[in-house]
């Protein structure tokens, strides 16, 4: 195990971020993932240096072996170096996660973005670190609010339940269907599965630009990747780090104006950083378009949010991803 070959994105947008971020990204399978992170990289629009770090780096193959999880036991999919497939125990890959985390929490790390879309709870090893799972399970949350019915591509079929039942606030708004990535014929039937759904999301960082236009074409609907949203995220948490120390997300100052919010006023705060519009809010809530107007108007005074920007990245900066 160790870091894998460094990747630095290509642009970055006048008056943004000017310093190199290190960003340790841990991946499932073997670094370096030249399938994924140099594009995501590209996709933040931020200077940074991607460090990887993969599950299986120095893992043998004598151990490869005997990873594979037992009947009915949760996996998860990754790919190794040579573009091959392999399924892995959740339980090893939490413990193997495990020393990958202390690896990291000794060197000079700004963010972690931690891949997996399906591991449960690991400790940070940065105080800001992005589980892409979350950043995921928070966008189909913001479409069935808004009444979508969300259809799910995932690359295993033991990962439909994990999705569905145990992360959706609502399942019934949920549908699951399985293509692995790079298969193209099981995306067309995933796709024609899902024919009933709103909106469609490619749950795992795998699948490519490519996949995400052959499912537009097919479905005509829109079509969500998990990459894009983590490159969003990744550009948002760097771009907290670079913002002054005396920002409105300075911590004394934010909790003497979360004080001043009555219990109505921040839990309207929550639901606009989601993404809800005021509609939305007033149905969630039970209570009238015009009193989410006001309480939106005053939460926003007290906390001196000037753009919505303000509001999201203060909301984010309270917990992690």
């Amino acid at each position: 195990m160790g870091q894998g070959t460094a990747t630095r994105s290509r642009r970055a947008e006048p008056g943004s971020v000017s310093a190199i971020a290190r960003v340790a990204v841990v991946t499932l399978g073997q670094t370096p993932r030249t399938d994924v992170v140099p594009e995501l990289c590209e996709l933040t629009g931020r200077p940074m240096e991607a460090v990887e770090f993969g599950v299986l780096d120095g893992v043998g193959a004598d151990v490869l072996a005997r990873i594979a999880p037992g009947p009915g036991e949760p996996a998860l999919l990754t790919r190794l170096r040579d573009g091959s497939d392999i399924v892995m125990s959740i339980d090893w890959t939490s413990d193997r996660m495990q020393e990958i985390y202390s690896e990291i929490a000794g060197l000079d790390i700004d963010l972690v973005v931690l891949m997996s879309s399906l591991l449960g709870a690991v400790p940070a090893a940065a105080q800001t670190t992005i589980f892409c799972d979350r950043v995921v399970v928070r966008t189909i949350e913001t479409f069935v609010d808004a009444g979508l019915r969300v259809g799910i591509l995932l690359s295993l079929d033991s990962q439909g339940d994990m999705v569905v039942r145990d992360r959706a606030r609502q399942p019934e708004m949920v549908r699951a269907a399985i293509a692995r990535p790079g298969d193209h014929a099981a995306l067309a039937a995933a796709i024609d599965e899902l024919d009933d759904c709103d909106v469609l999301i490619l749950h795992s960082v795998t699948y490519c630009e490519e996949e995400r236009r052959k499912a537009a074409s097919r479905s005509g609907k829109p079509v969500v990747m998990a990459r894009r949203l983590v490159a969003s995220a990744i550009r948002e948490a760097l771009d907290r780090l670079a913002a002054p120390r005396d920002s409105v997300t300075s911590d004394g100052a934010l909790s003497e104006r979360l004080r001043t919010l009555s219990a109505r006023e921040r839990e309207i705060m929550f639901l606009v950083a989601e993404g809800l519009a005021n509609k939305q809010i007033a149905f969630r809530l039970g209570i009238s378009f015009r009193t989410v107007e006001i309480h939106r108007a005053r939460m926003m005074s007290k906390m001196d949010f000037r753009t919505m920007t303000d509001l999201v990245r203060t909301v984010d900066s309270l917990s992690e991803f």
